[in-house]
């Protein structure tokens, strides 16, 4: 996005109720630091970082292929998507490490949202945060890396069933989420306007019609 201005447009964990599945999309609007929230006590994210060992080096013959992701959209956003997985990848191992598990293609799209029931996990991003700025939306990949995580690891820890939506989406995860996005943002050396800007979200962001729920209306609404 451009920094014309600081409009709130924090990526929205929405789902879409299928007839065969529930499908989540998540993410932050444009630049938080949140205040402290409790730990979603549905399942708990990682708080170290968690091994990778299928990471392999990029070939440079291949700039679609960052590690374990595999970039999907013009070369313009595939090269503000390798700049910003590199920051991770240098200023906060935990991030990238949680990335590269967690999360498979990185695609551009007209929204931004985390299709973590996908395999591998995809995370769609629109332009406005692809471009606003390489600290932000390296944060928003973090972001929703953690939405994916908290998916996978219920997912792991109740086989066979399916993974409601109060377990990786909501208010109270966006708000889990936002707190995590705003660390990322401070280790990664983010400017203060935009670690002031997350600091005000409080998680219904991705209430984008204002009627008290977070669905696929939702994501179809937003504008980053």
């Amino acid at each position: 996005m451009i920094i014309r201005r600081m409009k709130p447009r924090v990526r929205a964990c929405l789902w879409l109720v299928s007839v065969f599945h529930i499908v989540a999309c998540v993410g932050t609007t444009v630049p938080v630091t949140v205040a402290p929230v409790d730990t979603p006590q549905i399942i708990h994210p990682t708080t170290a970082p968690q091994p990778s060992p299928f990471i392999q080096p990029t070939p440079v013959s291949d700039p679609s292929i960052y590690g374990n992701i595999q970039i999907k959209g013009a070369p313009e956003f595939i090269t503000q998507t390798r700049a910003a997985l590199a920051l991770l990848e240098q200023k906060d191992t935990h991030a990238f490490t949680k990335v590269q598990t967690y999360v498979g293609i990185i695609e551009q799209g007209e929204h931004s949202g985390m299709w973590a029931w996908e395999f591998p996990p995809r995370y769609e991003v629109g332009d406005v945060t692809a471009f606003y700025s390489v600290t932000w939306y390296a944060s928003t990949i973090a972001h929703d890396a953690t939405h994916s995580e908290l998916y996978a690891r219920y997912q792991a820890e109740h086989p066979g069933e399916t993974v409601p939506p109060e377990a990786f989406s909501g208010v109270e995860i966006e708000k889990f989420c936002n707190g995590y996005q705003l660390e990322v943002l401070k280790r990664i050396g983010a400017p203060q306007a935009e670690i002031d800007y997350m600091s005000t979200l409080d998680g219904t962001h991705c209430d984008v019609d204002k009627d008290g729920d977070c669905d696929w209306d939702d994501y179809q609404k937003r504008d980053w």
